[in-house]
Parts: C-alpha cells; structure tokens; sequence
C-alpha cells in the first residue's frame, strides 16, 4: 500500500507510467493490457502532494493534453465513417465512460483545484492548448470534446442535428432505426454543458429548436393530409395515436424540457388547426349517438384553451331538445308519474354520460345541471305543481304494488329533480295543500313515509341554501327551510292531539250520559299551520243527525280551550253511511256535503235540483257535482220527463263499501287557482319584506345593486321576476317605506 506522507516523485516518469494508464482507458483496447486504477489514484495523489513543490496545475495540463491529442483521432475516426450517427454515439460513449472512471480517479485533484480555484473568475470552461483553466477532470474533457468533436462534425451545415432529424423522422414513418444511436447522440449535447450556468444551451441551440421545427412541418403536412383523406372519426383516432406516439417518442429521445414543447406544436397541427371542424361535428355525433367519437373529441379539444367550450353548449341543448321533446306529451297530459320517471331516468343516463364519456369533467356536469335547470322551469311544464302532485300519488292509500323502501328510492330519486326547481315556493305551497288533504282525510300510506319526505326536504331545501347563500338572513332561511317544515310538523301535530281530544270527547260523553245517535270525531286544526282554501260553504245546512254532536262538541272545546273560536270546515268532513233497503247492506264513504244531500231522500222520494239546493243551501254547481256522482255509481237515478232525483231501489254492486267522496277529494280548478293567486300574493309581500330588511340595513343603494340583492336573496325560494321587483318598490315607496334621493334618481334611501 501506498503511502499518503508528502515525498519526492520523479515527476517525468510518474506522468508517463499515469499516461500510459490513461491510454489504455480511453481506447478501451484489452490488447494493450488492464487498467491498473489503484496505481493511478496513487499516481494522482502522490504528484498532487509532491514534495517540496505539487505537481497539481502541471498534471491538469498533462491531462488536457492528452485529451486534445484524443479528441483529434476520434474526430478523424468518425469522419472516415459514412454512417455519423452510429461512429460518434460509439466513440461518445466510450468517451464518456473513460472520463467518468478518469473523473473519479482524479478526485483528489479536482478537490486541489478547486481549492485555488477563483470563486469570481468566469465560469465558461477554457482550455487553449491544452492549457485547461482549473475547472474539473470531467468538465474538461466535455469542454474539448464539444470544442474538438462535436463543433467540427457539425461543421456549418449542422450534420449531426440533420442526421438526427432524418432518423427521427424515419421513425415517424414507421422504419426500424438504431433507437439508442439517436438517444446517445441527443445525450452528449446534454451532457457537454453540464458544468456550465446554462446547461441546456448546446442542447437548445443544436437540436431542440430545429426539432420543434421539424415536428411542426412534419405534422402539418400528416395533419392536412388526414384531414382530407379520412373522415372526422377516423381523423380523430389517427390524431389521439399521432399524439399518443409522439409524447413516447419525446420521452426516449429528447430531455425532459422539451416535452411539452413537442407536444405542444403536434396539439397545434391536429388539433388547433382543425378545432372548427371538430366542434361542429360533435353537434353530430351527440344526435347519432357516436359517444366513443364524443370522448375522442373532448380528449383532443379539451388538449388546448377554449377547446370544450362550444361542446359544453351543444352538449347541454342536445339535453335540453331530448328532455323537452321527451317529458312534452307527459305535460300535455298532465301526468306528473310520467314526467318525473321520464326526467329521472334522462338524468341518470346523462349522469351516466358525463362519467363515461366526458370523465366527470366539472364542467360538462354543469353544463347537464344548467340544462334540466332549463327544462324543468319550463314556464309550460308547471313542473314544482306536477313533482307536488307526484308526491302526492307515492304518499297515497292508493298507491298499490310499491314498498316502502321502493318509496324512499322514488323519493330519492325526486329530490334530483327537485333540486333544479327555481319556484320551490310553488312546490311548498301546492305539496303543503295536499298533505293537508291526506292527513284530513286520513289517505297516508304511512306516517313514516310522510315524516321521511319532510325530513327529506328540510335536508334538501338548507342544503341548496346555505352552502352558496352564507349571507342570507334569518328570515330567508325560515322562508324557505326551518318555518316551513315547522308548519309541516305542526300538522302533523294537530292530527295527533285531535285524537287524544277526541278520546276525552267520548270519555266526557259517557260520563255524562248522553247520546249522539253518531260515532262522531273532529280534527281541530290550527289556523296559520294549515292550507286550506276557504271554499266552504258558509251557509250550509247540517243534517239534523250531526247538529247535536257538533253543539256539545263545541260546547266541550270552549270548556277546556277558553277564549279559542272554532270555525267549522264542513266542506272537509266526510262520513260512513249505511243503506239499509236494497239487495245488500251497503257501506258508503262520502263527504259532509253528500250526506246533507243522501240524507234528504229518507224525507222525500223525488227531489229537483232547486229543491236540493234551497234545503242544503249548497251552490247549484257544488249539487251538479254531488249528484253527477249519485248518477255515476247509479244510486241515484233522474226522471227524464222532469228531471227530478230519485233513490235507485234496484241498486247493486259487487263491493259493499263503496267510496263516493275521492271525486271531491281531487283539486279541482278553482284551488289550483287559489292557491296560484296565494302564491303570487305570498311573493309580493316577500319581495317586499326583503326590500325593506335590505334597505334597513344598507339605508341606501342604487337602483341596480338593490334588484341584484333582492334576487340573491330570493333565489332559494323563487327566481323573481324584474318587473314583481319593480312594481314591490313602488308600492313601498307609497307606503313611504322607502323613497329615491332627491338628488340622485337611481338612489333609494331608507326611511326611518
């Protein structure tokens, strides 16, 4: 072993013997014997520590030597071969081995000269005969390979990048080419600046900007040629594997600056060049249902800025058109199972569509949300009226053939719809108005069902409101969430004490020994919980039958409910009849109204209409109504020389509890449009609340900013119309509630 004290070397002979070594190296020849790298570390160390004077700048410029007497016969070695690339990737990786051995050898006098190197001398490598400027082993060697190899096979007609560029392009065209000649020779013009502050520069200059020229060309040419020759389709999928292989070709060639810029200049050739033809063929391919030629147009499109926009727009009308012309024959018909199952079963598929063909691409399903958005508001479709009135048949006694869980699932499928609804006021108001009927007339599937719809709701209305409305008040939330479903459960409440009143009522009967002649029940329901149109009729005459039980009723409830007033809906009560006289004995279901009239035939065998009228003081319409049903079930039969009413004692049916009141139970027009004209009166004072809570707290702003506030603020609850707006802010200026500035017209200002 070597010794690592300082001490006298013959400086001639060490160099030669270290030569020698560094000959064998280079020239990778086993002929002229191994590589002994132990004697070179010791060669390198002991005449960079000689004594009394190191050797250090004398072996660096040994070194350098020598490797400018290298590079020169490998220059004339590549020269003398026809084929360029494959000479000089042979000769630069036996080069680039050899220095990085020599590199390592020469570790201790790297670490030398950099100690006496000059922090603030230049850092461009140079070496003039020879005469290498401190810089590093490996640094040097790169320097006089660029200087004395590289530069020179290059010479002014930039050979080798024109060698590269045919054998890349000889790829392209599917020739079987030498890969790892192309990769070594791309490598040393990234290796030769390593050392230096900009060490892409010999890489940029001498390959990667005529590449993307290249590139460029190339695809141009294939690109308008596909497009001429092929259809869209084929175009498409010719385009994807262009891109496709060009992105691994780049990966194994060029360095890894340079991939997007590659791929940048083919998504320019076959995609920006063609972008008007590709976006107006995918109008096409949505109505023919190509949906694979739709996800190769939004993977190509969505490659460069604004590529998907014009398909974001076709691709919700393409929604919009199906879904309209789909659901139209349903809103003609005004079947409301039909519309929300043809609705649901379009979202789903389109839902299905925006995962697998367009990757869930936010944007597309926006694009989907903002078309049912448009569907379902639909001034014509009356959709928040027909998703009540779909709730209405799933909730139902009549509903048949459904479970509960299958409710639940239809319920859940409801709320997507309901989720697109604008007027939700519309559809609280209308679905509000037929609970009330169930429970009424106690036609509820089940009291689990109907909670877990309004719980259903009350989750679905806070969650449109509060994740994207923070700023609204505590009013609107109570408008549109807590105080309705409030009003929900306080019916709710109001069915079940009226039992538990009505077991006291029959208790306190008892008790006092009294008798009815009727089993008699009565909802109390309170005032402002419950919406029910006031169409009964004020002077209807009760049955004898009913009027006791009625007085002791309301005699009881004032007893026990002081300073309370019952106001009796007559036109909601229903009653069991027996008939007693016909083939069988007959059970009838019917409504108060009906048995004010039935109850007139065991008086009179034969009645005009007049008559029936002036006895039940009923409006003539409202007997037309009754007796029409009378008529359809063949109760009752009509003369036809006078038109007078007579029971039907041949009256028979295969059921013997029949069901006359369901007619009466149904909407009929004059609620649907009260309760249309009580939605539109429930909007003018909420528009005007709202103005008014806005301007208390602004106590001024423009014209512009209030409608913009107002219709923020409205927007969970309904889409508010600019005029409504308008006209709630002239009838507040009236009230002097509010008043415009004097001196800036479009100004209102709060009035305290």
């Amino acid at each position: 072993m070597g010794s690592l004290r300082p001490k006298r070397i013959d400086f001639d002979a060490t160099l030669l013997s270290f030569r020698n070594e560094m000959q064998r190296m280079f020239k990778f020849r086993t002929d002229m014997g191994q590589v002994s790298g132990i004697d070179m570390f010791q060669q390198v160390y002991d005449m960079c520590t000689a004594h009394p004077k190191p050797y250090t700048e004398a072996l660096l410029q040994a070194i350098g030597q020598f490797l400018v007497e290298h590079s020169q016969q490998v220059l004339q070695s590549i020269l003398a071969h026809d084929d360029i690339l494959a000479s000089y990737a042979r000769e630069w990786r036996q080069y680039r081995t050899a220095t990085q051995y020599l590199n390592i050898i020469c570790d201790y006098l790297n670490r030398m000269l950099a100690k006496m190197r000059n922090p603030f001398a230049p850092t461009t490598p140079r070496a003039v005969n020879g005469q290498g400027h401190r810089m590093s082993v490996e640094a040097l060697a790169f320097h006089l390979w660029k200087e004395r190899v590289l530069l020179p096979v290059q010479d002014s007609n930039n050979r080798l990048t024109l060698c590269l560029l045919d054998a890349i392009r000889r790829d392209r065209d599917g020739e079987v080419i030498q890969n790892d000649v192309v990769v070594a020779c791309i490598e040393s013009l990234v290796c030769l600046d390593e050392h230096t502050h900009n060490p892409l520069r010999l890489y940029v200059e001498q390959f990667e900007k005529p590449y993307l020229w290249e590139t460029r060309v190339y695809h141009r040419k294939a690109a308008i040629t596909a497009m001429s020759t092929l259809g869209i389709s084929a175009y498409m999928r010719s385009a994807e594997q262009r891109l496709s292989a060009e992105a691994v070709r780049t990966a194994r060639y060029c360095n890894p600056s340079s991939s997007r810029k590659v791929i940048a200049e083919c998504e320019l050739q076959y995609i920006s060049a063609h972008m008007d033809k590709l976006q107006a063929e995918f109008k096409k391919m949505l109505e023919s249902g190509r949906l694979h030629d739709c996800t190769c147009a939004y993977r190509l499109l969505s490659r460069v800025t604004n590529g998907v926009k014009p398909l974001l727009h076709e691709f919700e009308q393409f929604i919009v058109r199906r879904a309209t012309e789909l659901v139209q024959s349903a809103i003609a018909g005004k079947n409301p199972q039909t519309y929300v199952d043809q609705l649901i079963e379009l979202h789903a598929q389109y839902l299905e569509v925006t995962s697998n063909v367009f990757a869930n691409d936010p944007l597309f399903v926006a694009s989907m949300d903002k078309a049912f958005r448009t569907v379902v508001n639909n001034p014509t479709a009356n959709a928040p009226e027909l998703l009540a009135k779909y709730c209405d048949m799933l909730l139902k006694k009549t509903a048949k053939g459904i479970s509960e869980r299958d409710i639940e699932q239809q319920f859940d499928a409801m709320l997507i719809v309901f989720k697109y609804i604008d007027d939700k006021d519309v559809f609280q108001k209308f679905y509000s108005r037929m609970l009330a009927k169930r429970l009424i007339y106690r036609s509820s599937v089940s009291d689990d069902a109907e909670l877990g719809m309004i719980s259903r709701l009350k989750a679905s209305v806070e969650a449109l409101i509060f994740p994207t409305a923070c700023h609204l008040t505590l009013g609107l939330q109570a408008a549109c969430g807590t105080d309705y479903v409030a009003k929900l459960q306080r019916m709710y409440t109001d069915v079940s004490i009226s039992g538990e009143l009505t077991a006291r009522f029959v208790r306190h009967v008892k008790s006092s020994s009294g008798k009815l002649g009727v089993d008699f029940s009565a909802l109390v329901l309170t005032a402002g919980s419950w919406p029910i149109s006031g169409t009964a009729s004020s002077n209807f005459v009760l049955p004898p039958e009913l009027e006791t039980s009625i007085t002791v009723f309301s005699s009881f409830y004032g007893t026990h409910h002081n300073g309370r007033k019952l106001t009796w809906l007559h036109n909601f009560g229903k009653a069991d009849v027996r008939v007693d006289g016909m083939d069988k004995r007959y059970e009838l279901n019917m409504s108060l109204y009906q048995l004010g009239v039935i109850l007139l035939f065991n008086q009179s065998t034969a009645l005009t209409s007049e008559d029936i009228a002036q006895q039940t003081q009923l409006s003539a319409s409202e007997v037309s109504r009754i007796m029409k049903i009378f008529l359809d079930v063949k109760l009752i039969t009509q003369s036809k020389s006078n038109g007078t009413y007579s029971v039907n004692p041949q009256f028979t049916n295969k059921r013997t509890k029949i069901k006359l009141s369901a007619p009466l139970q149904a909407d009929s027009q004059q609620e649907v449009t009260t309760t249309r004209q009580a939605i539109q009166d429930d909007r003018r004072l909420y528009l005007q609340a709202t103005i008014v809570r806005i301007m208390k707290s602004r106590r001024q702003l423009s014209h512009t900013h209030l409608i913009q506030e107002v219709i923020a603020q409205s927007k969970g609850h309904f889409a508010p119309s600019i005029p409504a707006i308008k006209k709630c802010l002239e009838s507040l200026i009236d009230k002097q509630y509010i008043d415009r500035s004097p001196d800036q017209p479009d100004m209102y200002v709060y009035i305290t």
